[in-house]
């Protein structure tokens, strides 16, 4: 208990000493999702909608996998970036015994056009930058209390003079799964979820100290309610029926800017397809004359999962999933919002191991 104390004392000393987030590499920490569930149901990242790009989302969440899964993750385009790109991929392993491991890569590519909305033009970009997130986790059980994930990331940025500069930053995740009712005909969890990105007030230095960008100190916070309706007369595979509702609030340790309020919703026909909605919306932001206020938008995507050893072979444990999103970018600029719309798609294959 008193190491705990402790710990926790060090973390409020570096929140309240806190560098102040600027909106250094909003690209990278506020752009794109991974998973497209996630950016179909309100951007909520604290549950367990997305335990495999734990990057991302809370690491705790990396505990509920099975077995072994390899994912990858394609997003385009970035606002005035016409050409950029998001590429993510990652594999994990859930060894039971000793915990889950999981390695996560993100790759941003600026791309080679910049779109100038004021003026209605584009132009090519003489700087191609690239971001890139290389991320570790680790996650295991704590007794019978909760699940701990912890996120080792290594960030690095290439501006586009062929130099790489780097920095890393570490954030910890808490999850604890709740099952509320368990009867024949219907099951109901509960899931509570929270996460601290950069917990150590670390910052991005490229080449003078003084000029040091922060990352961001973000606390996340959630709830969902999962209920599942059977009817083995109809269908005996799986649930017949299943509906998630969940909620998350977003706020920035170390900046003024950015707090969320999130909702999102699932659907779910046979564990096999997946409707999806959600609302969120990102206030306190004030950028100059021509800001908008906040960030808000309603959200929608579907889903695909194949069981092979429920609907294929009985000996074979294999699980594909694909997410897709293609979704409005909320504008920024309160005269112009006729951005492109970004379009996310997910694989994930995973092979249980029990």
């Amino acid at each position: 208990m008193k190491k705990l104390i402790i710990l926790l004392s060090f973390l409020l000393y570096n929140v309240i000493f806190a560098q102040q987030y600027n909106d250094f590499a909003r690209e990278i920490f506020f752009g794109r999702l991974p998973s497209a569930k996630s950016e179909a149901m309100g951007r909520i990242v604290t549950l367990n909608l997305d335990p495999y790009f734990v990057s991302q989302s809370n690491p705790a969440n990396l505990l509920s996998t099975k077995g072994v899964a390899v994912f990858y993750s394609n997003s385009s385009t970035f606002y005035g970036y016409n050409d950029a790109s998001y590429h993510y991929a990652g594999i994990s392993y859930n060894t039971q015994k000793f915990g889950a491991i999981a390695f996560n890569l993100l790759l941003f590519n600026s791309g080679a056009t910049i779109f100038i909305p004021q003026g209605g033009v584009s132009f090519n970009n003489p700087f191609e930058e690239k971001r890139f997130l290389y991320t570790l986790t680790y996650s295991n059980k704590i007794k019978d209390w909760f699940s701990l994930g912890i996120n080792a990331n290594l960030f690095v940025a290439d501006f586009g003079e062929g130099q790489m500069y780097s920095d890393s930053f570490f954030e910890l995740g808490l999850s604890r799964d709740f099952n509320l009712i368990k009867k024949s005909e219907i099951k109901d969890d509960l899931t509570v979820g929270t996460q601290i990105k950069n917990i150590f007030n670390q910052s991005f230095t490229a080449i003078d100290e003084a000029q040091s960008d922060a990352f961001p100190s973000i606390f996340r916070i959630g709830i969902s309610n999962q209920l599942e309706y059977f009817d083995l007369d109809i269908y005996k595979i799986a649930y017949l029926l299943g509906f998630t509702i969940a909620f998350e609030y977003q706020d920035l340790l170390n900046s003024g800017k950015r707090t969320a309020y999130k909702t999102g919703g699932e659907l779910a026909l046979l564990d096999i397809a997946f409707l999806r909605g959600g609302y969120y919306s990102e206030t306190k932001f004030n950028y100059g004359i021509n800001s908008t206020d906040k960030l808000e938008e309603f959200t929608y995507g579907f889903g695909l999962k194949l069981d092979f050893e429920k609907y294929i072979a009985n000996n074979f444990p294999l699980i594909l999933l694909f997410d897709f999103v293609s979704l409005a970018q909320p504008t920024y600029t309160a005269d112009f919002d006729d951005w492109d719309n970004f379009t996310t798609f997910t694989l994930i294959a995973n092979y249980r191991l029990d």
